[in-house]
């Protein structure tokens, strides 16, 4: 019998948190393969180096597609499925949502190439097409929150060598982005300050994590990294939304994001990593008599892989940490590039 596909945002009745559920997703193609020759056959076809002829369904295609350098496409195994946003509903005791929205891939051209090996002038067109997708998406979306996130290598979930990003737009506000908003709200309406701006003061003032800066951006390993040589970018000049950035901001911000990826390559030797943007919710839970320019700031994180998560972490939610945000930021800071 055919296992029917599922495609559902299903709430934790304990910890109110959103799971979703994409059962199309384990039929989408991996080129991790322990036979090398199959690997190497599949790489030589792969359906991103030429996405018109592959049959991908173009979102857009940068600047032409004679000449094409940057492609936005639907994702073939989409987790969320295109059309109108329902509201949630009961089944039994659970609420449940369909997992409407948008998932969409960007693809640089060459293959081989990746993003930490990008110069200055490339990240920021890639820089752009995220800022002006998530635009485009945010003005059509009926749901809450929009994600852009990159993975490079196995470890971190890259199932396809063809460097490409991703973005989701989602129904419902993910957990670990609720308590972020939540948590910034709380204590801006404790503190009377944004919590970035308060985090980002006291490092630049301690100098001991910060990995690289200009007059606009900075990147440090945070004081309570959960993760190895985890590293986040800042504006310094904080703004609730990404895709409000300035053309002048977002070519600063490349030049920052560009060498933390070249350090990054450099000290642990090109290793697998997340990076994902956290952009303000299009529809933000919480005192709707506070604005969420006043308390929440738009930034970077970047996760490196360096060690496999344990029971302990898995059962308590509580990572362990095994490198020094110092040392890391050291160790990055002074990479010769």
């Amino acid at each position: 019998m055919e296992q029917k596909i599922l495609n559902e945002f299903r709430q934790d009745l304990v910890s109110g948190d959103w799971v979703l559920f994409a059962t199309g997703r384990a039929k989408r193609p991996s080129e991790v393969s322990p036979n090398l020759e199959s690997t190497a056959a599949k790489f030589r076809d792969c359906p991103f180096d030429d996405p018109v002829a592959s049959g991908q369904e173009i979102i857009k295609i940068y600047p032409s597609e004679k000449d094409w350098q940057i492609a936005v496409i639907k994702n073939k195994y989409p987790a969320l499925v295109y059309g109108i946003c329902v509201p949630p509903k009961q089944n039994g005791p659970f609420k449940v949502a369909e997992a409407s929205g948008f998932h969409e891939v960007i693809i640089t051209r060459d293959h081989n190439k990746n993003l930490q090996d990008f110069d200055e002038k490339e990240t920021l067109e890639i820089l752009k097409i995220f800022k002006n997708r998530y635009r485009e998406i945010a003005s059509e979306f009926c749901g809450q929150y929009i994600l852009i996130f990159h993975n490079f290598g196995l470890q971190a979930g890259g199932s396809v060598q063809h460097p490409h990003s991703q973005i989701m737009a989602t129904p419902v506000l993910p957990p670990d982005v609720t308590n972020s908003v939540l948590g910034a709200e709380k204590f801006y309406l404790k503190n009377n300050r944004k919590v970035h701006e308060v985090m980002v003061e006291w490092e630049l003032e301690k100098k001991e994590r910060i990995i690289t800066e200009n007059d606009s951006f900075v990147a440090l390993c945070p004081f309570v990294s959960k993760k190895p040589y985890e590293i986040r970018i800042f504006p310094k000049n904080m703004s609730p939304q990404f895709e409000a950035t300035g053309d002048g901001e977002l070519e600063k911000f490349a030049v920052v994001f560009s060498s933390v990826l070249k350090k990054l390559k450099k000290v642990l030797n090109n290793p697998s990593y997340n990076f994902f943007i956290h952009s303000a919710p299009i529809k933000v839970l919480g005192a709707p008599s506070v604005d969420v320019a006043q308390y929440y700031a738009w930034h970077m994180e970047i996760f490196p892989h360096t060690s496999v998560i344990g029971g302990f972490e898995l059962g308590t939610g509580m990572d362990i940490n095994i490198v020094d945000p110092d040392q890391a930021a050291s160790e990055l800071r002074n990479a010769d590039l």
